[in-house]
């Protein structure tokens, strides 16, 4: 009997460790604001998120151009409202179509990392 006792109070006491105490644990907020979209070839496109201030994030497009297919990476931080905007511009000789726009973020909270990500239908016509 008091094997069993130790046993179940052993792992309770385990249990317990490893239970995320409230408040510590989070969902990284991740939600679009607003995305430009459909856009002409030539022309600026934009994408705003909303996240947590300060969170570190990466904008990733790619499109086909007549010559080649563009691809861009752009860091950027949001700021301590937690808003993160990006604009770039669409090459003149983009091919029209439907694009993924990718916003990945991630941030480090209470010493473990956390990421979200969106895919945006994103369209050049």
């Amino acid at each position: 009997m008091r094997t069993t006792v130790s046993l179940v109070l052993v792992s309770a006491l385990w249990i317990c460790a490893f239970v995320v105490q409230p408040g510590l644990a989070r969902d990284l907020p991740l939600a679009l604001v607003a995305l430009t979209s459909p856009v002409r070839p030539g022309e600026n496109a934009s994408v705003t998120v909303q996240t947590d201030p300060r969170t570190q994030c990466m904008l990733l497009v790619h499109y086909k151009t007549r010559a080649a297919e563009a691809n861009l990476a752009l860091p950027k931080r949001a700021d301590k409202a937690g808003r993160v905007s990006w604009t770039w511009r669409i090459a003149p000789n983009a091919v029209p179509g439907a694009w993924p726009v990718i916003v990945h973020c991630h941030d480090e909270f209470k010493g473990s990392v956390e990421q979200r990500r969106l895919e945006l239908p994103f369209r050049v016509g």
